[in-house]
């Protein structure tokens, strides 16, 4: 059963909540476990009994995924926390996870119930030290564009007002602090009277996280509402009358869940727990590198700040490359409305992609081909070009992320997990790129070690196949196909750098399978990407113009 709509949204507080919680995902995801297990053995005695291999995924395989599909689903939207998380991944599988299954999780992606009206519109006001009405001419509380698992979106429009001089003036005044031995930033706001959205305001670029005794930040004034504005009612009017502002002053407005983040350590506790067992008893993969990474990564999805200022610097780095703007766009945050928990920016107005169906059904075979077609090249090279130039790139990949615009172009939101390749990662995978497209046996295995893949030993055929299951959407390593290289080859060691760009394979893999894309390949399309990179860095040599292909030089 769903949780009340109405009810607000609760953390996890004192040893016994954290054992009941604990307790209710290993029962709840144990039954499933045992479910198929059972389900297998059962499939067997109907195999022996004479079933074909149709009727098995018709009468005994399609009801029993239905019945788990529902089960995880429950537990994901039950329990919410790092489930979310983990349901919206497995929902974006269509490669490898059950139909049935893939249905009832891809309703994750932006069914997920939200906070009520009336908590979200405290938690806003108290991050922007404002009401509402002074910041936004209106904003649409009651049904959130979506919700996930430690936040939800709102759309808003901002207040368009003109401020004095003086009025401004008062706004920006503050205090300078010298920081006492024992102080926190929670304790240094109360002793105050201020907010701490509005000292992180102040305070751009310090670490406020760990603060040191004798250093100096700024505090805000204190400010009567009666007397002034505030700093975010100003910055709303800015932003409206500015030429590279919101649209019409349309925004998507960000809302953090109050205390999220012990739940959610909790939760990635025994997803570690989970990812052991199954790494020890059926998948032959370092899973507990994955989690490792990804729990170091949801620390940082908790701090708006960081977040903003890598979806600025990815829209930037993207808009550089000509004509990009036409295929791909990438929100922008709205300069002084932004705390560590609630984030202002541009509105993409967008379909997304897992509703698009609806939207090409009308077409014909052949125009809805090449529109599908267009899209998931789109965000393959959204992605390509992030992960193979600047290295930084959008590392939460599921469908509800990605939004079909007017033209065809893609808008990409969310970047709360984001990551950041180092340059020799980055060089090696732009290796095995090219390897991947050239087919190559040999180089692939190399560039596999350059990247700090360690596999069991095998010949280079299975190393390859492994290769393109993890990094090529045409391969394919289904854990659960006991043909799947996986049960022939472990993956000793998987480098922690790369389990997010594996999960863009994945996503891109998941969504050619799921719109009908057949023989898409990732490693094809970023080829250029890939050997630009080398070439700038002198691991290839430079491309051949066009009047040194030629007959003159003997070649083709």
């Amino acid at each position: 059963m769903a949780p009340d709509p109405n009810s607000r949204h609760e953390v996890v507080h004192g040893p016994f909540q954290a054992f009941f919680r604990t307790t209710q995902f290993w029962r709840r995801a144990t039954g499933i476990y045992l479910s198929y297990k059972g389900a297998q053995a059962k499939a067997q005695a109907l195999r022996l009994g004479g079933w074909d291999t149709e009727k098995l995924k018709e009468v005994h395989w399609k009801p029993h995924h239905a019945w788990a599909g529902e089960e995880m689903y429950s537990l994901c939207v039950d329990m919410r926390g790092f489930y979310l998380k983990v349901g919206q991944f497995l929902g974006a599988r269509g490669d490898f996870m059950p139909l049935p299954v893939c249905e009832r999780l891809s309703r994750l992606h932006d069914q997920v119930p939200p906070m009520p009206p009336a908590q979200t519109k405290e938690v806003i006001e108290r991050e922007l030290n404002a009401p509402l009405e002074d910041v936004f001419e209106w904003i649409d509380l009651e049904k959130p564009l979506g919700s996930a698992s430690i936040s939800q979106v709102h759309k808003a429009k901002l207040r368009k007002k003109k401020f004095s001089r003086r009025q401004r003036k008062q706004a920006a005044a503050y205090t300078r602090h010298i920081v006492a031995p024992g102080d926190d930033l929670g304790s240094i706001a109360r002793a105050n009277n201020v907010l701490v959205s509005d000292i992180e305001r102040l305070n751009t670029g310090v670490g406020l996280s760990e603060l040191q005794p004798g250093s100096l930040i700024r505090l805000p004034s204190s400010r009567d509402a009666h007397l002034g504005p505030s700093s975010s009612a100003i910055a709303a009017a800015d932003a409206r009358s500015s030429s590279h502002g919101p649209h019409k002053g349309i925004v998507a407005v960000k809302v953090q869940y109050p205390d999220a983040y012990p739940t959610m350590a909790l939760d990635l506790g025994n997803v570690k727990a989970a990812a052991q067992f199954l790494q020890k008893t059926e998948i032959k993969f370092d899973l507990t590198s994955a989690v490792t990474e990804l729990a170091n990564q949801i620390k940082l999805e908790f701090d708006f700040v960081r977040e903003a200022n890598i979806m600025d610097q990815i829209s930037s780095q993207l808009q550089r490359h000509k004509g990009i703007s036409k295929k791909i766009e990438i929100p922008c945050s709205v300069p002084g409305l932004v705390t560590r928990r609630l984030l202002v920016m541009n509105f993409l107005d967008g379909l997304q992609i897992t509703r698009l169906g609806d939207k090409t059904k009308k077409l014909s075979r052949k125009k809805r081909k090449v529109a599908v077609e267009r899209i998931v090249h789109r965000v393959a090279e959204a992605y390509g070009r992030q992960l193979l130039y600047g290295g930084l790139f959008q590392a939460d990949g599921h469908p509800g992320n990605i939004l079909v615009m007017k033209g065809a172009r893609i808008g990409l939101i969310d970047y709360g997990q984001s990551k950041q390749l180092p340059m020799e990662s980055k060089l090696a995978f732009a290796q095995l790129i090219h390897a991947l497209d050239e087919q190559n046996d040999s180089q692939i295995g190399e560039a596999l070690g350059r990247l700090g893949v360690v596999l069991e030993a095998g010949d280079p055929a299975l190393t390859s196949r492994m290769a393109y299951g993890m990094f090529d959407t045409r391969g394919r390593v289904d854990p659960f196909d006991p043909n799947s290289p996986l049960k022939k080859m472990a993956v000793k060691h998987f480098p922690s750098d790369m389990f997010f760009v594996l999960r863009v394979v994945q996503l891109l893999r998941g969504l050619s399978t799921h719109m009908g894309v057949n023989n898409f390949s990732t490693a094809h399309q970023w080829r250029p990407f890939a050997d630009d990179t080398l070439r700038q860095h002198g691991l290839l040599p430079p491309a051949k113009l066009w009047w040194q292909e030629s007959a003159f030089t003997g070649e083709a």
